[in-house]
């Protein structure tokens, strides 16, 4: 059917087709047509003398490329002669860019070709170009361009470039309902993406006016635009904010990040420093930025030889309720699960068993593949499975690739494999979340914080910033990943974990208020109505009940003459979590030294913290004075509940002192109250071989023997006898 001869022209010049190609694109279509009735050559001919008749039009030599690529792809010939033709079609590219180098058709047939080839990165090059370089005219051409940017940027796990191509492709395409409802599906509230991968970022007031360039419509300007106010005003945050986002929304990942990590150093406001390091977070998530990724997903693939056994072990998981999540597609063959590992529960056969996941699992296309942010943990799992199933699978391909925005949290879930009601599967979930986050992540290195751990990123001006985006960025990827639950006629999700918590815990306090346009995540504080009637915010209490959650910070605050023996251990725990040891061995030496209290008889771990202070000093005497306190104060107070730890503690301090005498008196005085312990015997003659004695390694080598052989005791024999033949080699 001919082209209406008002509509756009298929190139893509913006023009009207009517003058445009309309005077040779019969010709086209005639060239075309013959190609699809397979009369090859005659097609061939046809074409060719449209390049000939027509030599001065970029147009002809695009139709030109684009039939010779097609013909390559589906006529039976050659390989040589196939990439003969391939080879003609680039040619006919550069010929139609000789004539016009901002020729949007050209770059965008050779994004087509390099996509077809694999090569997806140099594709989104060159479909950037072509939505460049077409004119604002070429609708139809503008919004294919930009969906196959969107879908592209998508496999590569880039959600803010991937958002902002859609939403192009919508301006173009304004009354297409489905594309609409796609975009509604990835980035709308319902999204599984993390708010901070999906949302709508806006540029920041500048401390001087951008150029007029910056709102032309295209990317390319907005971002010269902002390259040059960043120079000219180096020290204004927003400047490098704005910049930032623009090459987010371009794909660049390393530059973007380079300039939202200059806004964050600049910034002085922590909500706005929060949002650009959590967008740099969400940009090292994708392909290309591997190196300077926090989270990674580490995959192994098995290539399937016989899918007898794999069906076998897939049922055998199945019914030992370590398969989580089951999906299957029958048409296309495929599965898809969670491998789960059940955490140690102290509950009674009836109760609630929770799982972690160890591994996900997929099975098509003849692999079964296994991933988890964890590479420890996966491979684990798929070293399990090749036993299981032995050589059923060929050798596995071990792969890195960007994670999957869903998994970043994955270690701080478990579900239920029982239940005994859902308030105690909510309970589990809520303390393995705390757990995760305040014991764990808190102190894991993060390559976003120059090695430091969040807990440690505070102490310094920069990296205290950083931190707010990496909790934010966490807490944005834990929210799209809990459980569901039902209330009436609504699910919801559960509340599992409040992160204003973990960044009270570490240390992050806003000191400054949220701008308009920024979301604050709710923090540990009250709202009390002053006199007046007006809002005001008082600090967060904090009654020695809650000591465990607080920070380094207040901790040091604490008023250690007014806390009990209970509340100096529960700060000394939390300041050693903390990693705040000074302050813990405070808290220590204040709780050895108060007096009595029938509440808590043990104050071994107390004793402990302040022995191991002094030690780390240097001063062993002290160290000595301490234990030995420690161990009159239990044998009165405590029964002498924790002799063995103080008299182990005391001999090993001499030890480190070197006093061979002091050492071999506090373990014969071990031995003689705990004669039938084997380990005092041994540790003993190893410590004064490490003392290079041989004559008193020999001494508790000969005594352990004694013992052994008294007992019938086989493992202390030989044991000792080792023990015995090292002390008399030794001299």
């Amino acid at each position: 059917m001919p082209l209406d001869p008002y509509v756009s022209c298929p190139c893509g010049s913006g023009k009207k087709f009517k003058w445009c190609c309309a005077p040779f694109y019969p010709q086209v279509e005639k060239a075309f047509g013959q190609e699809r009735l397979n009369q090859h050559e005659a097609a061939l001919q046809t074409i060719r003398e449209l390049t000939q008749s027509h030599a001065d039009q970029p147009a002809v030599w695009g139709y030109f490329a684009q039939f010779l690529y097609n013909a390559a792809a589906t006529i039976q010939q050659s390989d040589e002669e196939r990439v003969k033709m391939a080879e003609q079609a680039e040619e006919a590219l550069s010929q139609a860019l000789k004539l016009n180098p901002n020729f949007g058709m050209a770059h965008f047939l050779r994004g087509m070709f390099r996509l077809n080839e694999g090569e997806m990165l140099g594709a989104l090059i060159l479909f950037r170009k072509a939505a460049e370089a077409y004119d604002p005219e070429a609708l139809d051409q503008l919004a294919h361009v930009h969906e196959l940017i969107f879908r592209n940027e998508l496999m590569l796990n880039r959600p803010v470039a991937a958002r902002a191509a859609l939403e192009r492709t919508i301006h173009f395409l304004p009354g297409e309902a489905e594309v609409r409802e796609q975009f509604e599906a990835l980035f709308g509230e319902e999204s599984r993406l993390p708010a901070c991968a999906r949302k709508a970022y806006s540029f920041r007031p500048t401390a001087k006016p951008v150029s007029a360039d910056a709102a032309t419509g295209k990317l390319s300007d907005a971002r010269k635009a902002f390259e040059t106010l960043a120079q000219l005003t180096p020290d204004d945050p927003a400047a490098w904010f704005n910049l930032g986002v623009v090459l987010a929304w371009l794909g660049e990942q390393p530059k973007a990040v380079e300039a939202l990590l200059k806004s964050v150093e600049l910034e002085t406001d922590d909500h706005r420093a929060e949002e650009a390091a959590a967008l740099a977070e969400v940009l090292r998530c994708g392909q290309g930025m591997e190196n300077d990724a926090d989270y990674l997903e580490h995959g192994f693939v098995f290539p399937i030889r016989d899918p007898g056994p794999i069906m076998q072990w897939l049922q055998g998981m199945a019914e030992a309720r370590r398969l989580l999540g089951i999906q299957q597609d029958r048409e296309a063959g495929a599965m898809s699960a969670m491998i789960v590992e059940e955490l140690p529960t102290l509950l009674a056969v009836g109760g609630t068993t929770m799982a972690k996941v160890v591994a996900k699992v997929s099975i098509a296309q003849g692999v079964v593949r296994f991933w988890h942010p964890d590479r420890d943990t996966v491979a684990a799992v798929a070293d399990e499975f090749r036993t299981r199933v032995n050589l059923a699978v060929e050798q596995p391909q071990e792969l890195t690739t960007p994670v999957n925005f869903g998994d970043v949290a994955l270690e701080a879930i478990a579900y239920p494999t029982q239940s005994a009601s859902l308030e105690q599967a909510e309970e589990k979930l809520r303390d393995r979340a705390r757990n995760f986050f305040e014991e764990i992540w808190a102190h894991r290195a993060r390559k976003s914080l120059a090695g430091n751990s969040p807990i440690d990123a505070v102490g310094s001006t920069l990296m205290r910033k950083r931190a707010f985006g990496a909790v934010k960025f966490m807490e944005d990827c834990f929210v799209g990943l809990v459980p569901h639950k039902k209330i009436g006629e609504a699910v919801v999700p559960m509340a599992v974990y409040d992160f204003a918590n973990l960044r009270h815990k570490v240390g992050l306090e806003y000191v400054s208020a949220p701008p308009p346009n920024v979301k604050v995540p709710a923090e540990p504080s009250e709202v009390v109505r002053s006199r007046g009637g007006e809002a005001t915010t008082s600090p967060p209490r904090h009654p020695t009940t809650s000591i465990a959650a607080m920070n380094a910070g207040e901790l040091a605050g604490l008023d250690v003459a007014a806390l009990s023996v209970d509340d100096l251990e529960k700060a000394m725990r939390a300041a050693l979590k903390l990693d705040a040891r000074e302050l813990a061995v405070a808290f220590a030496q204040a709780g050895v030294l108060k007096p009595f209290d029938s509440a808590k008889p043990d104050r071994y771990p107390l004793y402990a913290t302040a022995i191991t202070g002094a030690a780390s000093e240097g001063d062993l005497a002290k160290a000595i004075q301490i234990a030995t306190q420690g161990e009159q104060y239990d044998a009165e107070h405590n029964g002498g509940g924790r002799a063995v730890e103080f008299g182990l503690k005391k001999a090993q301090l001499f030890v480190r002192k070197k006093d061979i005498e002091g050492a071999v008196s506090a373990f014969d005085g071990l031995i003689a109250k705990h004669p039938e312990e084997g380990k005092f015997y041994t540790t003993a003659a190893e410590e004064m071989l490490r003392l290079k004695n041989g004559k008193q390694a020999l001494y508790f080598a000969e005594k352990g023997l004694s013992k052994a052989r008294e007992t019938g005791n086989r493992d202390l024999e030989g044991h000792c006898l080792e023990l015995q033949d090292a002390a008399r080699r030794s001299g």
